[in-house]
């Protein structure tokens, strides 16, 4: 019987578990202690900006970074039709409308289609990098520029790429990270704010942590809406050795995606993930599309892999279908991120992947075919 492959696993490098121990040895397990400091402080200089917040998840991070830019009921935020949901939760849960954009050759929102969305109630981008392959953030930096709009990178999926010679998270106003298992750098749970806006760093702090008062007597005093969205201290030992490991994690991702490239390439009906000199995917997850000369539908091959122990998922659902999408954001049509969710679907595809593995992983997808 041949072992389970699962679609992702954490990797670990050895250092953690030690890091780990001086935590609860120094007694700073919760939301403070030195570890946070210096997570922060490593992580904005790797991405050679001015703060970094560290917040209790990619989700939380993205809300946080959302409710800064005090958007109202009658605003409007631009955001992919093709992204995870979390980036919608948050614009909803700041009580403004999003309004999608269908997905261009790379997967990311469209930056013709973005400027074409633009109303007077206008207010803020989301830029969702998705699976690991930059958006056209210099184009989308332009126009947000023109139209005066706050730009938040959303770099959960994208962590260690660049664009135009850039970090990726250093273009917008704000920018996210996330730090669930599945990404390249993992806390458990946790999530990062970037900015070089000091002001917005110091509401993202307060924002963060209840707006509890500045001292002693007004401590209790709460001059503004917060939220628990903190780290913890044991999150950010994780983080730091996870950190220092994070140009070996990135070319582990690449390297198995080279290899997908490779024995995938003469499989007719599959379609391999994007990737582009202005901005070379890092494969956060290794994506293809079924098309119709495969001869089955992304559901069967999801099915007939499962049944032989290799974990698959679908691409995301297009946000326009979603339940809870306000209808009165939802403008034009949305032909690529339909394609995307019917066709998509990522393989396995995690660090410390053995070569066996993928090679296992695409002899039953070549065997399907025929």
């Amino acid at each position: 019987m041949n072992s389970f492959i699962p679609v992702s696993q954490p990797y670990f490098w050895g250092e953690e578990r030690a890091k780990l121990c001086e935590a609860i040895d120094r007694g700073w397990i919760s939301s403070r202690g030195g570890f946070l400091d210096e997570f922060e402080s490593n992580f904005a200089e790797r991405l050679g900006v001015a703060h970094a917040v560290a917040a209790s998840s990619g989700t939380a991070a993205v809300h946080l970074a959302l409710s800064v830019l005090d958007l109202s009921a009658c605003d409007e935020v631009i955001v992919p039709d093709f992204t995870m949901i979390s980036p919608i939760l948050a614009v909803l849960a700041c009580g403004a409308v999003p309004v999608p954009v269908d997905a261009d050759d790379t997967w990311n929102i469209d930056p013709d289609g973005l400027e074409r969305a633009l109303t007077p109630r206008t207010r803020a981008i989301v830029v969702v990098h998705t699976y690991g392959h930059p958006a056209r953030i210099d184009r989308i930096m332009e126009i947000a520029r023109r139209h005066d709009l706050r730009v938040v990178e959303d770099a959960a999926e994208a962590l260690g790429a660049s664009a135009f010679g850039r970090p990726i998270g250093s273009f917008g106003h704000l920018a996210i990270f996330s730090f669930y298992a599945n990404k390249v750098l993992t806390t458990g749970e946790g999530g990062m704010v970037v900015t070089d806006d000091a002001g917005l760093c110091e509401r993202l702090r307060a924002k963060r942590n209840l707006c509890f008062g500045a001292d002693e007597e007004t401590r209790f005093v709460h001059n503004d809406i917060g939220f628990n969205y903190r780290m913890t201290n044991l999150q950010a030992a994780l983080g730091i050795v996870q950190l220092r490991h994070l140009d070996e994690a990135v070319a582990a991702k690449i390297s198995v995606a080279r290899q997908y490239d490779e024995l995938l390439s003469d499989i007719p009906g599959i379609t391999l993930p994007p990737d582009s000199q202005w901005g070379p995917n890092v494969y956060w997850v290794y994506g293809i599309m079924i098309e119709a000369a495969y001869g089955l539908d992304r559901r069967s091959v999801q099915s007939e892999l499962k049944r032989h122990g290799i974990e698959t998922r679908r691409f995301f659902h297009p946000l326009h279908q979603q339940p809870i999408m306000p209808q009165a954001g939802v403008r034009g049509t949305f032909p690529r991120s339909i394609e995307l969710a019917e066709k998509g679907l990522y393989l396995p595809s995690y660090i410390g992947m053995e070569s066996a593995t993928i090679q296992r992983v695409v002899k039953h997808l070549a065997r399907m075919r025929t």
